[in-house]
C-alpha cells in the first residue's frame, strides 16, 4: 500500500508528502493497492494506471482476470454516474470500444449493483469491475514509441470518434477529458491497434460544468481552453479538440502542449493562448495538416462540429478500420484437449465400475 499525488504522480510510502503544486491533493492524497492487497473479494494483481479521479488495476475474482477501476477520495460520485451511463449505454448496444461493465458483486446481477462499495483500514472505497483485456494504456506505449505509424494513429482516432459520438447521442454525456491515459489500446490478430476508454471522463453537460472540478481533476494540457478560459460554448466541438490533441500528439512525437516539467497553471496559460508546439511531418500532405489543425483551433466554432465529421474526414485521407477478425481457434490444441478431456472421463467410468 501507498499514496500517489495524483498531480505530479509521487510516490509516498508513509504517506508524509510535499508539493510544489498548488492544486496538489496533499494530504488527501488517494491509497493506490500494491500486488496481492484485497479489496473486497478482488485481489489485486498490478497497477495499471493512475488517474486524477481513479486508480486501474489488473486484478482477479475468483480466478477470472478482471480489470478493476478504484475512485481517489472525492470522486465517488464521478465513479457511480460513470457506472450508471455504462449500463444505460450497454441496455442500447456494447459499444466494442467502451469497457465490459460486470456487476460489482458476484452474487447479484448488474443492474442491482453496477459499482461496489467496501471498507478499507477504515476508508470507503468505491469501484467498478469491467471484462479484462490485454493490452497496454496508450500513454505507455508512446512512451516506447513516440510516432507510431500514422495509418494506425488515425485508425485509433476514427474508432475512439465513434466511441465519443456513442456518449454523445446514447448517453448525452460529454467526454472533456481525453488523454492518452484513459485509452487503452489492444492488438488484434492482424497487428492493428484497438482502442478501448476505459474512462469517460468529466461527464460533462453543457449547461453545468463545475468550474472548480475541471481545476482539480482535468488535465490541464488536454482540456479544451473554453473550458479553462470560460469563455466559449462547451459542446460536441470540444471533444473534437480532445480528440484533435490525440491524434496530434500522435503524429508530432510529443504532446501539443508539454506538460510533465510545468506547473498546471502555466499550461493553462498555454492552452487559452494557444501556444503548442508545431506538428512537423513533412511525409503527410498538407491537406492531413490542415485537417489535425483544424480540429485543435482555439476557438470551437473553427474546429470540425462533431467527431463524426473530424472522423469522416479522417477516413478519406486513411480508409475505413479494418474489421476485426476473431482469433481462430488452434484445431491441433483443440483436438488434443478434447482427447485429454474424454480420456478424463473413460478413467472415471472405468474406475466406478471397478470400485
Amino acid at each position: 500500500m501507498k499514496r500517489v499525488c495524483t498531480v505530479c504522480q509521487r510516490v509516498s510510502v508513509d504517506g508524509n508528502l510535499w508539493c510544489q503544486e498548488p492544486d496538489c491533493p496533499a494530504g488527501n492524497m488517494p491509497l493506490i493497492f500494491d500486488y496481492g492487497e484485497w479489496l473486497g473479494d478482488i485481489k489485486v494483481v498490478r497497477l495499471l494506471r493512475v488517474l486524477r479521479t481513479s486508480a486501474i488495476y489488473e486484478a482477479e475474482r475468483d480466478k477470472e482476470q478482471v480489470l478493476l477501476k478504484v475512485a481517489h477520495p472525492g470522486c465517488q460520485d464521478q465513479l457511480r454516474r460513470e457506472a450508471r451511463v455504462l449500463l444505460e449505454l450497454a441496455a442500447h448496444q456494447q459499444h466494442p470500444m467502451l469497457p465490459v461493465l460486470l456487476p460489482a458483486y458476484q452474487q447479484m446481477d448488474l443492474k442491482q449493483r453496477p459499482y461496489g462499495k467496501t471498507m478499507f483500514r477504515d476508508e470507503a472505497k468505491y469501484y467498478e469491475v469491467f471484462a479484462h483485456a490485454q493490452g497496454e494504456f496508450l500513454r505507455d506505449l508512446l512512451l516506447k514509441n513516440p510516432q507510431p505509424w500514422y495509418q494506425h494513429a488515425a485508425w485509433m482516432t476514427i474508432s475512439l470518434a465513434d466511441a465519443i459520438a456513442f456518449l454523445h447521442l446514447r448517453g448525452k454525456v460529454l467526454h472533456l477529458n481525453l488523454t492518452p491515459d484513459v485509452i487503452y489500446v489492444r492488438t488484434d490478430k492482424e497487428g492493428i491497434p484497438r482502442p478501448l476508454l476505459l474512462d469517460l471522463g468529466m461527464l460533462g453537460d453543457p449547461t453545468g460544468i463545475d468550474p472548480a472540478w475541471v481545476r482539480r481533476y482535468g488535465v490541464p494540457a488536454y482540456t479544451p481552453p473554453e473550458l479553462i478560459a470560460r469563455d466559449g460554448p462547451v459542446g460536441y466541438a470540444s471533444d473534437v479538440y480532445g480528440l484533435g490533441l490525440v491524434l496530434y500528439e500522435m503524429l508530432a512525437g510529443h504532446p501539443a502542449f508539454h506538460f510533465t516539467q510545468r506547473k498546471d497553471d502555466d499550461v493553462r496559460r498555454l492552452v487559452v493562448g494557444g501556444v503548442r508546439e508545431p506538428l512537423e511531418r513533412t511525409d503527410l500532405a498538407e491537406d492531413i495538416h490542415n485537417i489535425v489543425h483544424m480540429a485543435v483551433q482555439r476557438a470551437p466554432e473553427q474546429r470540425f462540429q462533431d467527431v463524426r465529421a473530424f472522423a469522416k474526414m479522417l477516413r478519406t485521407k486513411f480508409g475505413e478500420v479494418p474489421a476485426e477478425k476473431k482469433r481462430s481457434v488452434n484445431r491441433r490444441i483443440l483436438a488434443a484437449v478434447l482427447i485429454i478431456a474424454l480420456a478424463t472421463i473413460i478413467l472415471i467410468m472405468l474406475s466406478a465400475l471397478l470400485g
